[in-house]
């Protein structure tokens, strides 16, 4: 078992690592302010339509 020092920091290093944005939410973000609401809606599909895909091939 660990001891609790290490265990808070795991916890603590687990939740920024959780709380931080991802390549695709920061994609996301910088194309809707850029580029309206429209076409982040639009990039939003492309990235579904990516998991999407992922998903089914594994």
């Amino acid at each position: 078992m660990m001891e609790l020092g290490t265990l808070g920091a795991f916890a603590l290093v687990s939740l920024g690592m959780v709380c931080s944005p991802g390549p695709n939410m920061i994609y996301l973000i910088s194309r809707t302010i850029s580029q309206g609401k429209r076409d982040g809606i639009i990039s939003l599909l492309g990235v579904i339509t990516g998991f999407l895909i992922y998903i089914i091939a594994t």
